[in-house]
């Protein structure tokens, strides 16, 4: 058996870093009458400082004062009445201001955006960018610079990027979740949608999305981990109790028509949120029309028909205009007719239930706050009263 003894470094160890003791007991009290020999007073000197050399320093702090309030720091001399020139930090040119927009949309978007403008006007203190190919291009790359440091407060950019140009990693990885989420279909990446934000997290932290673009199916992945994806589901896989469910809901927001067909079903999950599902109708040429399920409670979420939106073409009144008219609407008048429809969609009470709250920032859109802690519920409304959504509040919405 072997021999179960301690290393001898162990033994070294307790000893310390000397083989033998030098600080013994003689040193120590040698130590220690040195140390009360210093701690005893000094016979008793006047610490009084004479009168003649208080008044002479006295005498030198003035003669100082008077010398730095006449010359400045370091003997320059100021003129009387003329303050010293404080250095100004130098403002940065337009040119400056573009190069940093550039230089962040190579960094990020991995391409360079035509340029619109610089307006410096549009913002105290700051200068928006604008670069795309055309406003009706899906491209885009907004900033918002300090003008005075020249240093970016926020940004927002769009682009697409070639399926050649995405890393493989993130397309294997889409492919992956696909196939366990129970896609059919034949994989493979088109393209690829980049958005990226800065300067609306409170951390000032570079929000990057993808979305690999495969077909019918789009995944999205944020910062580099997966957050969601949707594709297409054949239709004859829905039920005929989920298609009826779908007509009867848009049939709360006005009767339905011809135009009611279901065009095409969307599966979509978010990581850790759950399932949904979602019947499109129509062709989409009069704007969205569509109900949204709980994938396995098949419960409502959302229901809308953008078309009831649809701006009049005589209608002289400006974006400006048809937003305070829609802040303007009544409250309680808005809240009574949503409640005539979101009773009967979620089953609840909204007048009693739920507290209205308007959404400045966004003209034509209420959220009703649950006063018992269920989900709010946002609901949007056109210039006659009519709702033409309705969309329960979670983390993630179809709306």
């Amino acid at each position: 058996m072997m021999d179960e003894r301690e290393p001898q470094w162990y033994e070294q160890a307790r000893k310390g870093p000397f083989e033998e003791a030098r600080f013994t007991d003689s040193s120590a009290e040698r130590v220690m009458r040195r140390l009360r020999a210093e701690a005893e007073p000094a016979p008793t000197r006047s610490r009084r400082m004479p009168r003649a050399a208080v008044m002479a320093a006295l005498i030198l702090l003035l003669l100082a004062g008077a010398f730095y309030l006449k010359n400045g720091p370091l003997g320059r001399e100021t003129p009387a009445g003329v303050k010293a020139p404080v250095e100004e930090q130098v403002k940065p040119t337009d040119e400056a201001l573009k190069k940093t927009a550039e230089r962040l949309m190579l960094e990020q978007l991995g391409q360079q955006l035509p340029f619109e403008k610089l307006d410096r006007m549009k913002m105290p203190g700051q200068a928006e960018l604008i670069y795309r190919e055309n406003e009706l291009s899906d491209s885009y790359a907004f900033f918002w610079i300090d003008a005075e440091t020249g240093e970016a407060a926020a940004f927002s950019m769009e682009a697409s990027v070639e399926a050649d140009d995405i890393d493989k990693t993130l397309i294997n990885e889409a492919g992956q979740k696909l196939q366990k989420l129970g896609y059919t279909g034949e994989f493979q990446a088109t393209g690829i949608t980049r958005y990226v934000s800065y300067g609306r997290t409170a951390d000032k932290t570079v929000q990057v999305i993808n979305v690999v673009h495969a077909g019918d199916a789009d995944i999205n992945f944020t910062n580099g981990v997966y957050v969601r994806a949707s594709f297409n589901v054949n239709q004859k896989e829905v039920s005929e109790e989920l298609k009826q469910a779908g007509l009867e809901a848009l049939g709360m927001l006005r009767s339905s028509s011809l135009a009611d067909q279901l065009t095409r079903v969307v599966r979509s999950t978010t990581e850790g949120a759950g399932d949904e599902i979602t019947l499109y109708y129509g062709d989409g040429r009069g704007g969205d029309t569509f109900v949204t399920f709980d994938y396995a409670t098949r419960a409502i979420l959302d229901v809308a028909d953008y078309a009831l939106n649809l701006v009049d073409l005589g209608d002289s009144r400006n974006d400006e205009e048809r937003g305070e008219q829609l802040l303007d609407m009544d409250n309680a008048i808005l809240q009574s007719t949503a409640a005539a429809i979101a009773d009967k969609l979620y089953g609840i009470r909204l007048v009693e239930d739920y507290m209205i709250v308007k959404n400045g920032s966004r003209p034509g859109v209420v959220t009703f706050e649950s006063r018992s802690g269920a989900p709010a519920i946002e609901a949007s409304y056109n210039l006659d009263g009519v709702m033409y959504s309705f969309s329960v509040k979670r983390e993630t919405n179809s709306l």
